[in-house]
């Protein structure tokens, strides 16, 4: 899914958090229907879209961040006005967004990892291997 996710789900992407003493560029899913369950602390939640079932939020979910390279990053169109409140919102919270990240990553590396995040290490492992064939 991380490769080839097709629906153009757009993410948002972080660059250059830390995780096991190496910098890596990470992506943090835009996700419509966070369940009401979810800890406040694990998500950053902005304004319900058309896809948002009611009593869920829309928001940036930092449990599901992975690492990324370059040739996997694609430009994100912003057409309407929606998207570009939600830019904004981002953008005015960009430090506290990376702060979120950069902490669950620490978290994953104490071994406190989500059961839903995806296997930051193995990720990584591929990507270097595709980097550095042998």
């Amino acid at each position: 899914e991380l490769l080839f996710n097709e629906n153009g789900r757009p993410s948002v992407l972080i660059i250059r958090l830390k995780y096991k003493e190496r910098l890596h560029k990470f992506v943090v899913p835009l996700r419509s229907n966070i369940s009401p369950a979810t800890p406040k602390n694990q998500y950053m939640s902005l304004p319900p879209n058309t896809k948002t079932k009611p009593h869920y939020s829309h928001g940036i979910h930092y449990i599901k961040l992975f690492p990324i390279t370059d040739e996997y990053i694609q430009a994100y169109s912003i057409s309407d006005s929606f998207d570009l409140m939600i830019k904004t919102i981002i953008d005015n919270n960009e430090s506290t967004i990376v702060s979120a990240c950069q902490d669950y990553l620490m978290e994953c590396e104490n071994g406190n990892k989500h059961f839903m995040t995806p296997d930051i290490d193995g990720i990584i492992k591929m990507l270097d291997e595709q980097k550095n064939p042998k």
